[in-house]
């Protein structure tokens, strides 16, 4: 399959591809850098959640129990477990996604200087083949745009041989459909320029894009992760005082069943 699959009429074209790839360039970027910021700072923001979570579970549980004791009745430990399990869900939900979050960016591996010029050269050869703001048979096709996504997650996570696998298949699905050279105008291209432009920016200028200048600083780092360790020593200070609340209401014959949720 020919790489000049695409002809195109507009002057601006040559710029139009240029922006598109710097685009997805800075977003990989971005996303190689949330990466970086969760190894980094990830396991100290996760031990401050908990503990957050921990504090929220003891202190809805003593709001809970003390409507019951301000009613002289006894605590129904199952209907205690369900308001529990409801009032921590979305607690629970954003846990396991930090949790994911966590060992994904641990699991990122590092990359050669000759497999990441691999990649960039299967991209750019795709962007030409398939990128749905060039080729409009992308966007009408379900198995090229199903394989644009693949290549696209293949390439913010620097997967070498997920891309080779992914090319091979996009050639085999181009010959399949035996397209030919195909005729393409961009319609407004110059303001689709100004559009690709202003969001390069837009990326450039904002986190997760902006953690670039913050890993690079040294005392930076440090004074996050004080600042992270200090967060939990409070917590852990605040959990200790939701005990001695919790001590209190067991002394007063509340009965309370702290299974895991």
């Amino acid at each position: 399959m020919s790489d000049d699959l695409i002809r195109v009429s507009n002057t601006s074209y040559a710029r139009y591809e240029e922006l598109l790839i710097r685009r997805d360039e800075v977003k990989k970027q971005a996303f190689q850098y949330e990466r970086a910021y969760v190894r980094e700072f990830g396991e100290l923001i996760l031990e401050v959640f908990q503990m957050q979570m921990d504090a929220v579970r003891k202190k809805r549980t003593i709001e809970y129990c003390q409507i019951f004791v301000n009613r002289g009745e006894s605590v129904d430990q199952s209907a205690l477990q369900e308001y529990l399990e409801k009032e921590l869900a979305e607690y629970k939900e954003k846990l396991d996604a930090m949790i994911r979050d966590n060992e994904a960016a641990r699991a990122s591996q590092r990359i050669t200087e000759v497999d990441l010029l691999k990649i960039k050269r299967i991209y750019h050869h795709m962007v030409k083949k398939i990128h749905p703001d060039i080729n409009p048979i992308t966007a009408e096709n379900e198995e090229l745009k199903g394989l644009w996504q693949r290549l696209i997650i293949a390439y913010n996570c620097n997967d070498l041989k997920e891309m080779e696998e992914t090319e091979i298949l996009v050639n085999s699905v181009l010959e399949k459909l035996n397209l030919g050279t195909l005729d393409i105008t961009i319609p407004d291209i110059d303001e689709k320029i100004h559009e690709i432009e202003a969001e390069i920016e837009q990326i450039t200028g904002t986190d997760p894009y902006q953690y670039k200048y913050l890993l690079a600083d040294e005392e930076a780092v440090e004074q996050i992760k004080q600042e992270l360790r200090a967060e939990l020593k409070d917590y852990e200070d605040y959990g200790r005082q939701l005990d001695e609340i919790l001590n209190g209401l067991l002394q007063k014959g509340v009965k309370i069943s702290w299974r895991m949720i």
